[in-house]
């Protein structure tokens, strides 16, 4: 879990917690209003009335009482503050990119020729993100950096290869390239996802097409968390994928877990 989603769930955590500890003083107070009430049409306005008065009640005994509810309460607001600021690093880390605009070729959009691979797939996550579909992008690689990219935008579910791919070899030699980059993404925000049988069909494709090449290619599989953190998977031709790289705004600022400003360890 990245810094955010720790934080995030301690906070639900949190207020799961003051909402039980509220919920019997509540409720008793609730129920008083409305054995007050003389009929039917007076109890739900009784109750009405009284439910937000007693929830403020119950919270304010409680920060007077109750030394413990009074530091769940101001961790609580800690970690909503954190929170607010990581999404803010967060957007200014997408802001850094401009917006492709209409007509524009995906490529020269994000500039992704000259760059090396960690620029490159902060680049491509940014820009799959906005896309919001399935975009395919090789990237042919000589000492780590992009000497030749090509970029298509498919539909939701389905992208392919901007160029014929029997052609690659044919720029392996002519280029020098030591490396072959296959990036797409999967335009899901739950931080889960696996290579398609359908990706690892296309990747055996490739493989083939490349003959003694092959072993340059590289396939990656691009997706996001719900605040729009990225995470890299690679994947084989057998269809085994693991981890390449997951993007931490939390870990990138220097933040501890506990949301201080401590590097976590």
């Amino acid at each position: 879990m990245s810094q955010y989603e720790r934080l995030r769930a301690e906070g639900l955590n949190l207020r799961r917690q003051q909402a039980f500890v509220l919920a019997g003083p509540t409720a008793l107070m609730v129920a008083a209003a409305y054995g007050l009430a003389d009929s039917a049409s007076d109890r739900l306005l009784y109750v009405a009335l009284a439910l937000p008065f007693a929830l403020v009640i119950a919270h304010g005994v409680f920060l007077v009482v109750s030394r413990r509810y009074r530091a769940a309460c101001q961790r609580s607001s800690v970690v909503r503050t954190e929170l607010a600021r990581l999404e803010q690093a967060l957007a200014a880390r997408f802001d850094a990119f401009r917006m492709r605009r209409k007509g524009e070729s995906f490529k020269k959009a994000y500039g992704l020729a000259g760059r090396g691979v960690t620029s490159l797939e902060e680049a491509l996550a940014v820009g799959m993100y906005r896309e919001r579909r399935e975009v395919f992008v090789t990237a042919f690689m000589r000492s780590g950096v992009v000497v030749r990219v090509t970029a298509s935008i498919g539909s939701l579910y389905r992208c392919r290869p901007a160029d014929d791919p029997a052609k690659w070899r044919d720029h392996i030699v002519r280029l020098g390239c030591d490396e072959i980059r296959q990036y797409h993404n999967h335009p899901v925000h739950n931080g889960d996802t696996a290579p398609s049988a359908g990706d690892v069909r296309s990747g055996k494709q490739l493989g083939k097409l490349l003959g003694p090449h092959a072993p340059m290619l590289q396939s990656f599989v691009i997706y996001w968390n719900q605040p729009g953190e990225w995470r890299i998977i690679e994947y084989d031709a057998k269809g085994n994928y693991w981890s390449h790289f997951r993007f931490d705004i939390g870990r990138s600022m220097g933040i501890g877990s506990d949301g201080s400003g401590r590097r976590a360890g």
